[in-house]
């Protein structure tokens, strides 16, 4: 996660996963449910890895509910929207009984407002119920970047709307940003 787009290099992407579930000694003998694909919504190949039959954990990485924020965010967005991505998503559920992750890295005044909060809770709630799990994560500080995270009061108001609409919500813990080894930042460390 966080150092590209694993579903941009599918046949890899499944190679690789079918080495870590596969037993020893050909294999590492992973359990597919400890694995986790996330991906920002390439949602043909949503539609493809649900039809794996495989037990993956899915995580889509939105960082916003509407398209008008998310085609800036997100270039991807400009090919498959934000309703294209959850109904995918909802797909991937429906076929394989997993929950889906959303992850949401909060930008200070950019994506935490309460309004999308409640918008983000809105879209979710339209396509049932149980299906979902949405990890706000604080935003990694990145050399050179504008952009910074969230703070704590914006941070659990976020939190609170998506609760409050009845989306089970985590606040992710980031770990690695002491040594630039946090989501994102290995990139930026080496471009």
């Amino acid at each position: 996660m966080g150092m590209g787009e694993p579903l941009a290099n599918y046949a890899r992407l499944m190679k690789a996963v079918r080495r870590m579930v596969a037993p020893a000694p050909e294999g590492l003998g992973m359990s597919a449910r400890h694995i986790t694909v996330s991906t920002v919504g390439l949602v043909p190949a949503i539609k493809k890895l649900a039809a794996e039959d495989l037990p993956l954990t899915f995580a889509l990485s939105l960082h916003a509910p509407d398209d008008e924020l998310r085609d800036e965010l997100i270039p991807v967005n400009s090919r498959w929207k934000v309703d294209e991505a959850l109904d995918a998503a909802r797909a991937y559920f429906e076929t394989t009984g997993r929950r889906v992750s959303i992850e949401y890295a909060l930008i200070k005044d950019m994506n935490d407002h309460a309004w999308r909060a409640d918008l983000l809770a809105q879209k979710l709630n339209a396509r049932g119920r149980g299906w979902v799990h949405v990890n706000p994560i604080p935003l990694n500080p990145t050399p050179g970047s504008i952009w910074t995270a969230s703070d704590r009061r914006t941070t659990v108001a976020f939190i609170e709307h998506l609760e409050a609409a009845g989306i089970p919500t985590t606040l992710r813990d980031t770990r690695g940003k002491e040594i630039d080894g946090a989501c994102g930042q290995l990139a930026a460390v080496e471009a």
